[in-house]
């Protein structure tokens, strides 16, 4: 649905509201705009409810030789921006997507996660702002799989991520994904140079997992769940703290603590502790590459990490029992 005032020879501006369903799937869309003809500068209000985004599986299918991608949308975005800058924009609201999936097929996952949500209090690069109340993920998945030759996003991207490059190099053949891709990177590239924050950040309940069959042995390892949390993340603080920790299937616990200047990312302090991992853990690789497996013995490393203008010093400590 489309309702506009029309363009009259005696004004420079046009406005109008529109909605709409999702044509596959569930959710709808509403907002309004008001555009200036002669300028193209712009105003922008729209809401999304549990949109289906089922629509950028057609966009992914031209990138990978196979899989399947599902998610919705909720968002709550109001703007003011100019056509013909694409720095030029000033945002406000939410980003919210729920229940994505990326994988081999509808039930098997290479990347997935809960919740996405994005919550901006203001959005604006050409005056070099970039300022969220919160930036929260829950339940994230990843698996990384090695094989003989090539490896699962090899296998479906293509090798060395052919499929994109083909793709970007052909002027004609548009995609919507890498398209928003350009375009968050035209966003981001003044991140570090301008006033930022960052009230909350919060990955939680995470799932890493790492497969080699490249070997003789299967190794299969899995960092989970895994949390990282920091608050407070501004370019006028002297240092931001995280903290990271997460179990290891089959064995082990791993804790990081983070402390890094927001206005130098080579500029950082690191502590980290690996506990409680069993040596027998390894034997895919010992038994491939010396025919002998380890029958018994725990593992522990940490460490002191000083990082100044990208020159490492640390400490560390290998502790085998």
């Amino acid at each position: 649905n489309y309702k506009s005032s029309g363009i009259r020879w005696d004004r420079d501006t046009t406005a109008a509201e529109f909605s709409f369903l999702a044509g596959i799937g569930t959710g709808e869309i509403h907002g309004n705009y008001t555009i200036n003809i002669k300028t193209n500068d712009y105003r922008l209000a729209f809401d999304a409810h549990q949109f289906d985004l089922t629509i950028f599986e057609q966009y992914m299918k031209a990138l990978t030789n196979y899989g399947a991608f599902s998610a919705s949308l909720e968002a709550s975005i109001k703007a003011t921006g100019n056509l013909d800058d694409e720095e030029n924009l000033n945002a406000t609201g939410f980003i919210e997507v729920n229940k994505f999936h990326f994988g081999k097929t509808r039930t098997e996952d290479y990347a997935s996660f809960e919740n996405l949500k994005l919550s901006i209090i203001e959005l604006n690069p050409k005056d070099h702002k970039y300022l969220f109340d919160s930036i929260s993920i829950s339940k994230p998945y990843f698996k990384y799989e090695r094989y003989d030759k090539l490896d699962n996003l090899e296998t479906m991207f293509g090798k060395k991520g052919g499929n994109i490059t083909s793709v970007q190099a052909d002027p004609e053949r548009f995609n919507l994904i890498l398209e928003i891709a350009r375009y968050v990177k035209i966003l981001a590239r003044n991140f570090l140079q301008s006033d930022y924050s960052i009230n909350s950040l919060a990955v939680t309940n995470a799932s890493l997992k790492f497969n080699d069959y490249s070997i003789s042995e299967k190794f299969s390892a899995t960092l989970t769940p895994l949390t990282i949390l920091a608050d407070s993340i501004n370019n006028q603080r002297d240092r931001v703290y995280f903290k990271m920790n997460t179990g290891i299937i089959p064995y082990g616990d791993i804790n990081v603590s983070l402390s890094i200047s927001p206005k130098d990312s080579a500029d950082f302090d690191m502590n980290y502790h690996f506990t409680k991992m069993a040596a027998s853990m390894f034997n895919p690789y010992t038994i491939s590459y010396t025919s002998f497996p380890l029958d018994r013995g725990t593992i522990e490393l940490n460490g002191i990490w000083h990082v100044n203008n990208g020159n490492i010093h640390s400490e560390n400590h290998l502790l085998i029992i």
